[in-house]
Formats: C-alpha cells, structure tokens, sequence
C-alpha cells in the first residue's frame, strides 16, 4: 500500500491506517453500537493524524449518529459514514478518493449484490482519473495508472469482512499475519525504533533548547517555557508533519510561535494533538492557528478548533496558500509553503504587542494576501520547477541550467502576483540537502534579477527555514511589504531558529 500511495501521494496511506487499527485493537470499544462507534471515531481520529484520520473519524461518528436515530441497516451506516467524510473532505465520486469505493458499495448493499464487488470496481476505476482532492491532487497526471489507496483501502477492509476468516484484534494489534516480506527495516542514520522517531526528535530538540521550550506533557507538542503571565495576549500555533525542520518547532519563542505541533513525518498532527497545544497555551486572549494549505492539516486543525470551542477557547485560523506553482484558477488548492513563517512571525509580533485576536487574525491574511512562493528540487543534473515540500512533483524535469536563469524562473511567477511598487522581504530557504554556499549563489542571482527588474529588497533571510528532509533544491518567498509590516518583521523574536533585536 505504501507503494501503491507513493505514486499519488505521499507514501504514508499504509502506516497512517496500521496506527489506527493498532489503537483501537490495544484497547477495542465497548457498549453499544452507538457507544461503539462514537469511541472508536475519537481514537483513529487521535491514532491517526494526517487527512485519513479526521476522514475515518467522522465516518465512524456519523455512523454512530445514524445508529442513535434508529437508522442502524449496513447500507444506511455506510451512507452516514459517505455524507461525514464528503462533509469535512468536499469529496464527489469522480475526484479519486475513497468515495469512489464507498458509494458503489453503498449501491451494492442497498441493492442486495456483492458489496466488496462492488467496491474494488469503484477502486479499480479510479486508476486512469486524474485526483482533485487531497495531496494526490498535486501529482497531477502522474497518478494516472494507478488506483486511488484509499480507495484500494476501502476494498481490501470489505473484502476482509466478507471473508470466511476476517482479522482478530490481535492481528491488527501486531499489524496483521505475518509473511515473510515483513522483515523490521534497518535503521538509517541516527534513528532507532521508528515507531518513537519524531517522539525521540522532539525530546532531543528541547533538552537543546531548554531555556526556551517546554514539551507538553502526554503530547508531541512544544511550548514557549515562558509563555508570561499575560493571559489576555493572543497565543500562535502552528504546525504539520514532521520532516520541515526547523519548521514550525524552531520558531516557537516570543514574538513568534507559542507551540508546534508535529505529526508523523509528512502526515499532520491529530486534532487530539493539535488541541493538547492549544489548551496549553489558551487564555482570554484566544488562539490563532496558523495553516498551511494540505488537506490533512485543514482537516485536523478545523477539528481541534471545534473541540477547543466546546472548552472555552476562542479559536481562530488562518490557511496558508502561497505557492504559485498551482495555477490560481486551478480546482487543485495552493499549498502552503515559506509564507507560513513570515506569518508566524509578523502575527507573533503583533500579538506581543497586545492586539485583540481578530487584529492579529486579519493581518495573518494580509500576510498571505501579499506572499507568494514557488519551489525547486534537484536531481542529480536536472531540475524540476513547481515542486511541493512533500515531494509532490512540479513541471517534467529539466537540465539544470545556472542560478540566474533558475532565479528568473522561479521569481516569473511570484512577481506576477506580488505588488509591483512595494518593497520586498525576500526569503530562500533551502530544502535540506543545499549547501549553504550554493544557497548564497542562488540568492546572489535572485538578488540580481530583482534589481534588473526595477524590485527593491528591504529585508531578506536566506538558510533552512522549510525543508523536506534531505532534498536538494530551495523555496523562494517573496512579500510586499508596508510600514506595519516591516516594523513587525524587526520586532525583537527569540526562538531557537530565528532571532530578532
């Protein structure tokens, strides 16, 4: 299934579900059919993270809802479940989801025919549509050729129930029967069991940043060790997946972040997650989540924000949405890439400054009204304009040509979006696996081409700020400034990756 996931999205599909039926096997729910369900919906939902886990979430609770009305057939439960997921997910049949499978078995059970049938036909079917939602939307015709995972997910678990012989607790506990391809991979560079990779990382980067971070207790999230006594001031949080060091952990500190939240490498963090941060850091003053622009952190935040409601905590948010390689009109949504930190920033700044919640919220969006980024990853001796920081592909690669021509290819597109009189803060972050000296020949250029096209730089950063793990290529961000915004910009900030005054 990873492979299968690695062609249209990220190749996480396999372990993001394997943590879920593990959680609800280490300790399976009790009660009624409602109880249940509705129990079962809260632990894949924490278990799971990414956009799979708010999708199973409220399939399962709105299955449980369905039970509650006295509407308890298999066919209505899987209908409850479809209007959940297409609810939160924005989902039709047709855009390459699980949907595609689920309302043919739907049909099916309705009908009386074979419902797994029923759903690996929709699965298959799905092979030569091109996806429009969630991160296999970004692969764009490259997925064309294979069928859409959680699809092919929602066909194998109705295949296993139609089975003489489905799987007992203890197999999903352990992962299932195992086969001699399950040989334990072999640990790669400093990692050691990667059940607790991300957990270890976390626990690592705050005994190095002591003085500044805090880890919440029960939670990966981190906090500011000394978030004040100002209960009034509007807190930041931010995060997503693990794997963008030093975003979003290394810029919590004051004038910035108050806690990130770190998922599974490339998988979003889980709403049960995103509001263990958010209580920590609440007060009067309300929250402001930053977003970036992925379906699973949308989903997952828009989660945690509801669950924080219900306990009091004003919750407002903001998604980023900056990255000009998708086309505006484009049904594919913008991801969310280098804006994201000067939000961080600008936002933090204002709300150390005491702005009401709603102020620092509608600067967050002129922020990202007036920023756009583009990226580029490179492969040995070629190219490839238009990449996501998850390694979703860009235009067809090309070879590499020198960094004025990358530059001028790059900035095209930002600066047909970005206000042509203002001054710019210019940021180029590396994707993890740039050497700094290429780094600064590559601004070099940028620098250059700005200055020919008549663009003047009032602030820049150039360094790893957001990254995909070892990847060699670089993100460029370009923003329009204003007085406000660069008085925000050098207001003082002290996080372990970004220092200011």
């Amino acid at each position: 299934m990873e492979r299968l996931d690695d062609v249209a999205g990220d190749g996480a599909v396999g372990t993001t579900l394997a943590r879920g039926a593990a959680a609800l096997a280490a300790d399976p729910p009790t009660g009624d059919a409602h109880a249940v369900l509705r129990a079962a919906s809260e632990t894949v939902t924490d278990a799971m993270g990414g956009s799979s886990g708010p999708l199973c979430g409220v399939a399962l609770l709105r299955a449980g809802e369905s039970v509650s009305a006295g509407q308890d057939g298999a066919a209505e439960l899987v209908r409850a479940a479809i209007g959940g997921i297409q609810e939160f997910g924005e989902a039709e049949q047709g855009d390459k989801t699980v949907i595609d499978a689920l309302i043919p078995l739907a049909e099916a059970l309705e009908a009386g025919d074979d419902p797994a049938a029923a759903a690996r036909k929709g699965a298959d079917a799905t092979t030569d549509i091109e996806a429009r939602r969630g991160r296999a939307a970004y692969a764009g015709a490259r997925a064309n050729g294979a069928p859409d995972p959680g699809a092919v997910c929602v066909a194998v678990v109705a295949e296993a129930l139609a089975g003489d012989d489905p799987p007992s607790w203890d197999e999903l506990a352990g992962g299932g029967p195992a086969t001699d391809d399950d040989e334990p991979a072999a640990p790669t560079g400093f990692a050691g069991d990667p059940e607790t990779f991300v957990s270890d990382a976390v626990d690592g980067y705050v005994a190095a940043n002591a003085d500044v971070l805090a880890r919440v207790e029960g939670s990966q999230a981190v906090v500011r060790r000394d978030l004040g006594d100002d209960d009034a001031r509007v807190r930041l949080v931010s995060g997503g997946g693990a794997g963008h060091e030093p975003m979003h952990a290394g810029f919590v500190g004051a004038g910035m972040l108050d806690a990130a939240v770190p998922g599974a490498v490339f998988t979003s963090p889980s709403p049960g997650e995103i509001l263990a941060a958010t209580r920590a850091v609440g007060g009067s003053g309300g929250v402001l989540h930053v977003v970036k622009s992925y379906t699973g952190d949308i989903l997952n935040f828009r989660m945690a924000a509801e669950f924080a409601g219900d306990e009091g905590i004003e919750v407002e948010a903001v998604v980023v949405d900056d990255d000009v390689a998708i086309p505006a009109d484009s049904d594919t949504p913008r991801r969310g890439t280098g804006v994201t930190i000067v939000v961080e920033k600008m936002a933090g700044a204002l709300a150390a400054e005491g702005a009401p919640l709603a102020q620092v919220r509608d600067l967050a969006q002129r922020v990202i009204d007036r920023g756009r980024s583009f990226g580029v990853a490179l492969h040995d001796d070629q190219m490839e304009l238009g990449v996501g920081i998850h390694g979703e592909p860009g235009r067809d690669p090309v070879p590499i040509e020198p960094a004025g021509a990358i530059a001028s290819a790059m900035l095209d597109p930002i600066l047909d979006e970005v206000d042509g009189d203002a001054p710019l803060l210019v940021l180029l972050s590396g994707l993890g696996g740039t050497p700094p000296l290429q780094l600064s020949v590559l601004y070099g250029a940028v620098a250059a081409e700005l200055e020919g096209r008549g663009r003047t730089v009032e602030r820049s950063v150039v360094g790893d700020l957001i990254t995909s793990l070892e990847q060699p290529g670089a993100v460029l961000t370009v923003v329009a400034l204003d007085d406000e915004l660069t008085r925000l910009w050098d207001a003082p900030a002290a996080a372990p990756a970004f220092t200011r005054g």
